[in-house]
């Protein structure tokens, strides 16, 4: 979450929403006493006064946590239920409750206490090796960020983890820092996007003359003991960003440091990055994540029951991980909506509520796939425009956007070639045949070639 919507922010956001839904008279009785203190392991932790917390808490159990949890996800878009600490009334400063830390009455929460560099590292301290289920399509992805926890700087750096959208990259990287983080308290730990570090890079450009934020940036960067860099397809075409981030992985590598890195693709794929980027990251080790199967997603989902102290019946969640088949993140979410209909609704875990939210997400419709959609999801990953794709220009990395766009035309829909040629530029039949069979023998003979195609023919099904 941005800190802009952490704590008291996210908090008035919430208020305001409650105070329209509820009323003058119950708001001021059961929120507006209420002191927000922080957000943990998406619990928001609430101080209630003790006069008044088992009326208020009781409340907000029979109507309003649900509101709330509902608000929350609008603003965030992450599941974060209210959490209350009973206090003695009138306790809380102001200025505490401009600034809301767990004060000195309320005991630290428990991730605080395991890795208290973890906040600083920018790590979210629940992506640890313990919540990440193993499965056949990440076994080998999970064995190489052990080791490299375990090791870093010593053997596979940099590591780069690859794969589709929600698929636990994140996670698996995050993991390998709050291990190593957990075993070495004084490490210089930093995680980032590769949004993060490039607009670090630019701010300390837009300062010009003043030497002293490029040389803040470059410490900031080349001194850690670790960095851990998320997205880095997001560099495509933005040479300047390369050259900045190929001194520093130069100058952590020859220091021995750990690098880590993700991307939603295999790096000789991600257009205009340049070769020697692309060649120092062959030094290392790459591995890919593939979507987890049924028996994994059942897996994910008695995880994620048992972190929530919930008991819910094998049926209901063997029939959650049977019709969620895309992504963990998606799996996430559904099982969310359905500990929010259990706890705050008092909707019984059967299987009639899974069906409900699973009617509600949409887990078992899928989107009619058209040459509209398919040419939308291919443009966009290869960082191209669907009208360039229609248009005559031959430059490599969109011819090959417009060959995998009508590969998957031709397998994906009834079209004829004619009509996948008028659908493409006006092209003629023998065109979009010469396409489709270039991309038909990629696929029997290079591995990295089909799980790209079938990544991208179920992005185009599930309209991510």
């Amino acid at each position: 979450m941005s800190e802009e919507l952490s704590s008291k922010k996210l908090w008035d956001k919430i208020s305001f929403s409650l105070f329209q839904d509820l009323g003058a008279i119950s708001f001021a009785s059961f929120v507006d006493p209420l002191t927000p203190v922080g957000i943990e392991n998406n619990r928001f932790i609430i101080q209630v006064p003790g006069e008044f917390a088992d009326k208020i808490i009781n409340q907000w159990n029979n109507e309003i946590s649900m509101k709330f949890v509902e608000y929350a996800n609008n603003e965030t878009g992450e599941f974060i239920r209210p959490e209350f600490q009973k206090t003695a009334a009138n306790h809380t400063s102001e200025s505490e409750q401009a600034n809301p830390t767990l004060s000195s009455q309320t005991a630290p929460l428990e991730s605080e206490q395991h890795i208290p560099f973890s906040q600083d590292a920018g790590l979210n301290p629940d992506f640890t090796f313990d919540h990440f289920v193993i499965g056949s399509g990440n076994e080998n992805a999970r064995a190489i960020a052990q080791a490299v926890a375990e090791g870093p700087g010593k053997v596979y750096n940099p590591y780069l983890i690859y794969g589709g959208v929600g698929l636990g990259k994140t996670h698996l990287m995050q993991a390998i820092g709050n291990k190593y983080a957990k075993d070495n308290p004084n490490a210089r730990i930093k995680y980032a996007t590769a949004e993060d570090f490039l607009n670090d890079f630019t701010n300390s450009l837009r300062k010009g003359g003043d030497t002293n934020a490029t040389a803040l940036f470059k410490k900031t960067y080349r001194s850690l003991d670790m960095l851990l860099v998320d997205d880095i397809q997001f560099w495509a075409g933005k040479p300047q960003v390369q050259e900045e981030f190929f001194n520093t992985f130069n100058a952590l590598t020859k220091a021995n440091k750990q690098i880590v890195m993700t991307s939603d693709r295999y790096p000789n794929d991600i257009p205009d990055l340049q070769d020697r980027l692309k060649s120092r990251f062959e030094q290392g080790i790459t591995s890919d994540i593939q979507k987890p199967d049924v028996q994994t997603r059942v897996a994910i989902l008695r995880n994620l029951q048992d972190q929530n102290d919930l008991d819910i019946p094998n049926d209901v969640l063997q029939l959650i991980g049977e019709s969620v088949d895309d992504n963990v993140r998606t799996l996430e979410g559904a099982f969310h909506k359905f500990e929010a209909k259990i706890r705050y609704m008092n909707k019984p875990a059967t299987i009639e509520t899974a069906k409900t939210i699973l009617d509600e997400i949409n887990a078992n419709k899928k989107t009619v796939v058209t040459v509209d959609r398919i040419q939308q999801v291919v443009a966009a990953y290869y960082m191209q425009t669907v009208d360039d794709m229609k248009s005559s220009r031959r430059q490599s990395d969109l011819v090959m956007a417009r060959h995998v766009a009508i590969y998957l035309t031709r397998t994906m829909t009834d079209m004829s070639l004619p009509q996948i040629g008028h659908a493409f530029g006006d092209r003629d039949h023998s065109s979009i045949s010469h396409a489709f069979t270039k991309i038909e023998e990629q696929v029997e003979k290079e591995a990295r070639m089909k799980e790209m195609i079938q990544a991208l023919a179920e992005d185009i099904r599930n309209g991510q």
